[in-house]
């Protein structure tokens, strides 16, 4: 997608900031201050976002019936164990689907927030807010906000070898210290997966006794979710040039779906996000033989010593 290629509304929004001449910010004095002592300076509010349709196949996901079982579990008693499957590729999930739409929104929705800082002439977004929110039925907006930054100094921050916007979900402050520290944002990674697991006989039974007995089928379907997850958010930090990534958000959600008339299925999703961190032109003097250089701020000394 290119910049012309988005909503006119969001056109013409950037279109004003730019004949007005006024760097519009998000970011408070602090922070100002904090970006601009390290070679950055706002250029503009830039937003994107998209409406999805995020949903799933429904009840053929059961987790028994596409591992090749069919009919009642049989209760109590002992049996089949139900495996664990994830969206990552070891067995059938109905949520793949649903992963999908979900990467596609979230990616678009940072995607057109870049457009709009490179029509700003910016070569960054920090603070980076990216939301989810429900319309009506299975309809999501995904919306990503943050702050365009031009670079003011290249001998600190320099600038993307392909030209490249690059984003931050860190706030001003945290990428001053990164640049500062010989590292800049490369970009914004995002990693979502879900595991599920059919309600078998053991696992109804774990969950049902009256003794502190560890459900060993949740804690798998958990392990699994987050590992998948990691996987994903790993894969997403590579593409944007790999280095350092710094997680900002993770959560795991549980829940559960019918699986024919007296049965369910058991799931997990697991949302990771972080900020991908690459060296800069400070990061050749950030050497552990080199301890002086730590002291990059010349700060207001606490006694004057002039004397009068």
């Amino acid at each position: 997608m290119r910049f012309t290629e988005l909503p006119p509304a969001a056109q013409a929004r950037i279109a004003k900031q730019r004949e007005s001449g006024v760097a519009g910010s998000l970011l408070s004095a602090p922070a100002t201050a904090a970006i601009r002592g390290a070679g950055l300076a706002a250029a503009g509010e830039v937003f994107g976002c998209v409406a999805m349709n995020v949903g799933w196949t429904g009840s053929m996901g059961c987790g028994a019936y596409r591992s090749g079982f069919s009919g009642n579990m049989g209760g109590y008693g002992g049996g089949w164990i139900s495996p664990v499957l994830t969206t990552e590729g070891n067995g059938w999930n109905a949520f793949g689907p649903y992963v999908q739409a979900y990467e596609a929104a979230w990616h678009d929705a940072v995607h057109r927030m870049l457009l709009e800082a490179a029509a700003l002439g910016a070569e960054g977004v920090v603070g980076v807010r990216v939301t989810r929110t429900h319309l009506t039925g299975t309809a999501w907006e995904f919306a990503a906000l943050g702050t365009a930054v031009r670079v003011i100094d290249a001998s600190l921050v320099g600038h993307d070898p392909q030209r490249r916007v690059w984003a931050a979900d860190l706030s001003a402050e945290d990428v001053a210290a990164a640049i500062h520290s010989g590292r800049r944002p490369g970009g914004i990674a995002f990693g979502l997966a879900v595991s599920t697991k059919h309600e078998d006989w053991q696992l109804q039974q774990q969950r049902s006794s009256w003794t502190g007995t560890e459900v060993t089928g949740l804690t798998e379907m958990l392990h699994a979710s987050r590992e998948a997850a990691r996987n994903r958010i790993t894969a997403s930090a590579n593409r944007l040039g790999g280095g350092t990534l710094v997680i900002t958000a993770m959560g795991t959600r549980e829940f559960d779906t019918a699986c024919g008339d007296k049965e369910s299925d058991l799931h997990a999703e697991t949302v990771l996000q972080g900020t991908v961190l690459v060296p800069a032109p400070h990061a050749a003097f950030r050497t552990s033989d080199r301890p002086g250089t730590a002291q990059v701020l010349s700060v207001l000394p606490v006694t004057d010593r002039r004397r009068f």
